[in-house]
């Protein structure tokens, strides 16, 4: 089989590249030089494409059975907006997968999105759903919630929290159900291998706790009992929408913060059992991560 993977480069996209490369043909498409260096110990071919461009991205997925979707983004910047990170590339997508006559589409969602969502990333991520979802080649989407792996941000963040006296975060009572980055992986290979006739799943990890009890329970790992400390959601919201102001790319913006506010509590169980994976348990994870 010969799969395309977007978004190649990535923390993910590098796991998904180097799992399918085992036993397929691979096309790993970035959007720079600079971003095939993460790939450069990889064997399969690597392409530079424009992802917004139908006609590149068209030549890129000639001969290909599957393409493997990974663009996307939770923070805009005064250069990067949700539609060219989101719908634009959607859009080429589901053109070029029909003019190469593509079998099928994979793509990586979050847990929450709708196209009418009040928040521009999960409307976003929506709106770019249903891009694929009514195109011409049939499409699945996988959505997941936060997902930690090794040296990657969300983990990083989850480290520094850990190990503070004081923790700082917000709405601390907010759910969170983390999965491993290895089983979005072997989600996303599973679909390859085996295509489901659903068209939306959503996956989470085995536990759905609160954000304190996330931060806590990664402190024990680390040895250490951080107190947490809640702040209103509305606090962060200002701060990203002042620094979103000043600032071209803001560590935080104001939908990142909103974010934050998706309780996320999934029955896990079918899917996996579904996708035929078994989920890692929450404290092996956070192990292998922080």
């Amino acid at each position: 089989m010969r799969i395309l993977v977007t978004g190649a480069n990535g923390h993910l996209g590098q796991r998904v590249v180097c799992r399918l490369a085992e036993g397929h043909e691979v096309v790993a498409v970035v959007r720079s030089e600079r971003a095939l260096e993460p790939l450069s110990g990889v064997t399969c071919s690597k392409k530079v494409v424009d992802y917004t461009d139908r006609d590149e991205l068209t030549s890129a997925a000639l001969d290909c059975d599957v393409a493997v979707h990974l663009v996307g983004m939770i923070k805009v910047t005064k250069n990067n907006s949700y539609d060219q990170a989101h719908e634009s590339p959607c859009t080429a997508l589901a053109e070029a997968a029909e003019k190469a006559g593509l079998k099928q589409i994979i793509t990586l969602g979050i847990v929450g999105s709708d196209a009418q969502s009040s928040n521009g990333c999960f409307a976003s991520r929506g709106i770019s759903e249903n891009i694929l979802l009514n195109g011409g080649v049939p499409a699945t989407i996988l959505r997941v919630p936060m997902v930690l792996g090794e040296d990657d941000y969300a983990s990083m963040s989850l480290q520094r929290k850990a190990v503070q006296q004081v923790s700082v975060t917000f709405r601390a009572d907010s759910l969170e159900q983390p999965i491993y980055a290895g089983d979005v992986v072997d989600a996303i290979c599973s679909l390859v291998e085996n295509p489901l006739t659903e068209e939306i799943l959503e996956l989470g990890g085995p536990e759905s706790l609160t954000r304190k009890a996330l931060i806590q329970r990664a402190g024990r790992i680390k040895g250490k009992n951080p107190l947490v400390v809640s702040l209103p959601l509305v606090v962060g919201k200002w701060m990203g929408r002042v620094l979103g102001m000043i600032m071209a790319s803001p560590p935080i913006t104001e939908d990142m913060i909103d974010l934050l506010d998706h309780d996320d509590d999934l029955d896990a169980a079918p899917v996996a059992r579904k996708l035929g994976i078994e989920l890692t348990a929450l404290d092996v994870m956070l192990g292998s991560v922080i």
